[in-house]
């Protein structure tokens, strides 16, 4: 007999709900909701049909008619336990946690000890933030059902939200033992695995759920965050991809998506995920935080400003947010908005321990919280090294002499004109000894840009264009003409704030040239300019690395004009430019000359430093012409299949020279 049949025949409500019964189980969803719609019109109060109907109409999707046919649902039956309990579940399930909150708690003043009421509690509770009450909900499961795994799960997520890592480590391992074949617990434990730092043990527990379940986008999670957790960007990009192509709704995986992405200094495809996460969940106070930063490095100011001020709205301790607004209002020439949101950032925090899974060594980092720090990041990776990064201005007394244990310390405090108030405390922990010192403050601070001639001047086939140091005071009272002549500048001199690189701020002053605003600096450099134009019509900036004192060629710039950098200097449209590059790199003192390359050498060893670099040119009677030499050089691997790849064996090169330098 057909199920319309049936309708004919037997019109009561009974009949017809196991006929919906019937066909649910038979795969047929539709014609099983149908027919539990027919019992309920025939009886509105009927609390089978009620429920039935409402589990139907959620599984088709329809939550918004689920909540409400459970609703009635309580209304007919206010003392059934598990009706409260539905509607919370469904609830919770459309981010009502208020409302779920409110059933879950209705449901355990009927049933006080319903073991899955009080971990559907505790889930939520965690996610609105109170998880102290989660915790309590979680070990009240537990008591109740101690054999169940999931009870153990949400004992270990509040522990998690606690910060208690190693307990909700635990606790899903109990998971773990209690059912190996939940993909869900060996999520977690995964999660809280790299919440501990045993990157690798994460990793396994990751692979473990996708093997059970190779389309569970919570385990493709978990494997992304215990990549990045070893420090290998590229498979967490494709793990948080796999994620996100199971699950595009969530907002979680474009939020690890897009920090994978800055990681791999792809900013426009980590903005988008970023964005995509905002719209999704517009209180993410992290993603906020990253947008700001990538912003800043955009000269997007407003943008970044109001980024970072709505993460601390949401989250008022979040580190980056704080170092964002510092950066920002110090270049407002805002320092006390500046301190006041560096204190925030680095008072409780000054020492941050990156670990390695397998590590060549432990490397304490001196840094200062402002610009200027030699960058560090490709040449003591955290993938080879466990790496302590100490912001020193915030540090005392005692903790110089109790910081933990490390193998070779790296000054990257490489700007002299930014060092300000770390100064103190670098000079303080070099007194100290005990520890090889790289890159010792005192040889730093010689390397300013007005202090060129005084540290050069003896060196053959060398030229140092004049350089002078002008507070913003004279300048502000005399205009920057006068006060170039005033120092003995003649024109055309270029201007550039102190601390500043990448040509920040730098502009060239002459008869030619359109006057342009300073931006705001504490002091600027006024250098006079010469002209570096070869035979050809274009110029060219060398850029060479000292590692140990060994000249290592990093790359050559081309570009018709005087402002060069590489990024934007467009190497890799001119095939004969990035040809004669790669001769430079090669063979520097053939494509220098033998006096050219004695002259740079000289340079290196006169800094003295164990990692430095120096910016030139060649000017036409064949001497070099310096731009600037310090210890605040960038040196970065080009992408393996991209135009620049010509790049890497001398990159290579020059970090091979550094992990030589750390080991010796």
């Amino acid at each position: 007999m057909t199920a319309n049949a049936l309708r004919l025949a037997t019109p009561d409500a009974e009949s017809l709900l196991e006929a919906g019964l019937a066909r649910h189980q038979a795969g047929d969803t539709a014609e099983a909701a149908a027919l539990f719609a027919e019992a309920l019109a025939l009886e509105p109060d009927n609390a089978t049909a009620l429920y039935l109907l409402g589990l139907a109409r959620f599984e088709a999707g329809a939550a918004v008619e689920a909540e409400r046919l459970i609703e009635r649902l309580v209304a007919v039956r206010p003392n059934h336990a598990d009706a409260h309990l539905t509607l919370a579940n469904i609830r919770h399930w459309r981010d009502d946690r208020a409302g779920a909150i409110a059933a879950y708690r209705r449901a355990l003043e009927l049933a006080p000890v319903h073991a899955v009421a009080l971990q559907g509690l505790s889930r939520v509770l965690a996610e609105s933030g109170d998880h102290a009450g989660a915790l309590a909900a979680a070990e009240a499961a537990c008591a109740a059902a101690p054999g169940d795994a999931a009870t153990h799960m949400a004992l270990a997520a509040a522990l998690r939200g606690l910060g208690e890592v190693l307990e909700a480590a635990d606790a899903f391992a109990t998971a773990v033992e209690l059912a190996p074949g939940l993909a869900a617990a060996h999520v977690g434990l995964s999660l809280a695995r790299s919440d501990a730092g045993e990157a690798t043990d994460a990793k396994a527990s990751a692979e473990r759920a996708l093997a059970l379940d190779p389309n569970f986008s919570e385990a493709w999670l978990a494997l992304g965050t215990a990549m990045r957790g070893l420090h290998d960007p590229e498979a967490a990009r494709a793990a948080f991809e796999r994620a996100l192509a199971l699950a595009p709704g969530r907002a979680a995986f474009h939020l690890n998506l897009g920090l994978v992405l800055i990681e791999l200094d792809r900013a426009a495809d980590a903005q988008f995920h970023l964005v995509m996460a905002l719209e999704l969940d517009p209180s993410n106070a992290v993603a906020h935080a990253n947008l700001s930063s990538l912003y800043y490095r955009a000269d997007r100011k407003d943008l970044a400003k109001a980024h970072a001020q709505r993460a601390l709205a949401l989250d008022a301790n979040l580190m980056s947010a704080h170092q964002n607004l510092a950066a920002l209002l110090a270049e407002e020439q805002d320092h006390d908005g500046a301190r006041a949101h560096r204190d925030r950032a680095y008072a409780t925090r000054n020492l941050i321990v990156t670990t390695a899974a397998n590590p060549l060594g432990r490397v304490l980092i001196l840094s200062t919280t402002e610009s200027g720090n030699t960058p560090d990041r490709y040449l003591i990776p955290p993938a080879l090294y466990t790496r302590l990064l100490w912001f020193i201005e915030y540090a005392g007394a005692d903790q110089m002499t109790r910081l933990p244990p490390h193998d070779v310390a790296f000054n990257a405090i490489g700007d002299e004109d930014l060092a300000g108030p770390t100064a103190e405390g670098a000079a303080r922990f070099a007194a100290l000894g005990g520890t090889r010192l790289l890159n010792p403050p005192a040889k730093i601070a010689r390397t300013r840009r007005d202090l060129a001639e005084l540290m050069f001047g003896h060196i053959a086939g060398l030229k140092i264009p004049r350089t002078v140091r002008v507070e913003a005071a004279e300048i502000a009272a005399h205009g920057v003409r006068d006060a170039a002549r005033r120092v003995g500048v003649a024109e055309p001199f270029l201007v550039r704030p102190i601390g500043s690189h990448g040509g920040k701020g730098l502009f060239l002053v002459g008869a030619d040239a359109p006057d342009e605003p300073l931006t705001p600096a504490a002091a600027y450099y006024l250098t006079a300019f010469e002209d570096f134009r070869a035979a050809d019509g274009l110029c060219r900036k060398y850029r060479m690395i000292f590692v140990a004192g060994r000249p290592l060629p990093y790359h050559l710039a081309i570009s018709p004009n005087w402002m060069i950098h590489y990024e934007s200097s467009g190497m890799d449209q001119h095939p004969e430019r990035l040809a004669e590059e790669t001769r430079f790199l090669e063979d520097p003192t053939a494509a220098l000359g033998a006096e050219a390359m004695a002259a740079v050498t000289q340079i290196g060893a006169a800094m003295d430093l164990d990692y430095a670099g120096v910016d030139f040119s060649l000017v036409p009677d064949g001497r070099v012409l310096l731009f600037e030499a310090n210890a605040t050089m960038l040196v970065h691997p080009e992408a393996p299949d991209g135009p620049l790849a010509h790049k890497n064996p001398s990159i290579e090169r020059i970090f091979e020279a550094f992990r030589a330098m750390l080991a010796s």
